[in-house]
């Protein structure tokens, strides 16, 4: 991050020395990043699986970020999503919020589908579960996940690292090395999550 430590310039005018101190800029002003996250997810209702969106950069401006050419430095967390449905995994797919055309990525993004969360952002700030749903265009609350819903008798439980979380599984902040779990099961069945991730070497 650039420094906000000022920059003294001095001039010579008249045969007195003028000081001008001029800051550098603070990256804390991006545009790609908003000061306080969405947490709500705003998607399709489609059923699973769920394809990478076609228009990464329009999905990106949904969830209130930006493009950027390339990734951030100032705040670079991993966190790990899963989706399961009646016991079966549905895939998170790679270059969620990537726009290989354009050549760009959003500070929030995949690579790959490994269900690892890529935060590399150039302000430090907070990202949640809401801003990656509605980057990939998939309808998430604590009633719905994308054509799945409470009113037609499923239960959506999420878990971080293990433990039951309620509320809107949107507002999940995501963390460092997080685990998170989105659980859609039917007929009453209990909600359990899958084995915990394990992070590979290198992240």
């Amino acid at each position: 991050m650039w420094s906000a430590i000022a920059a003294a310039v001095v001039i010579v005018v008249g045969g007195v020395s003028v000081v001008l101190v001029t800051a550098k800029p603070s990256l804390k002003a991006s545009p790609a990043v908003p000061a306080t996250p969405a947490r709500t997810a705003s998607g399709a209702t489609d059923a699973p699986p769920w394809p990478a969106p076609a228009d990464p950069t329009a999905r990106a401006k949904a969830a209130g970020l930006g493009m950027l050419s390339s990734e951030g430095s100032v705040e670079h967390i991993h966190s790990h999503l899963t989706v399961t449905v009646d016991g079966q995994p549905v895939p998170v797919p790679a270059l969620i919020g990537v726009d290989e055309n354009a050549q760009t990525l959003s500070p929030l993004h995949t690579h790959d589908a490994s269900g690892i969360l890529h935060v590399e952002s150039p302000v430090k700030a907070q990202f949640t579960l809401g801003q990656v749903f509605t980057e990939w265009n998939v309808a998430l609350s604590s009633k719905r996940i994308g054509s799945l819903d409470t009113a037609s008798g499923d239960t959506i439980t999420a878990f971080v690292n293990g433990k039951k979380v309620s509320g809107d599984p949107a507002a999940i902040t995501l963390a460092d090395r997080a685990d998170i779990d989105i659980v859609v099961t039917r007929n009453g069945t209990k909600a359990t999550p899958p084995p915990p991730f394990t992070c590979p070497s290198g992240y």
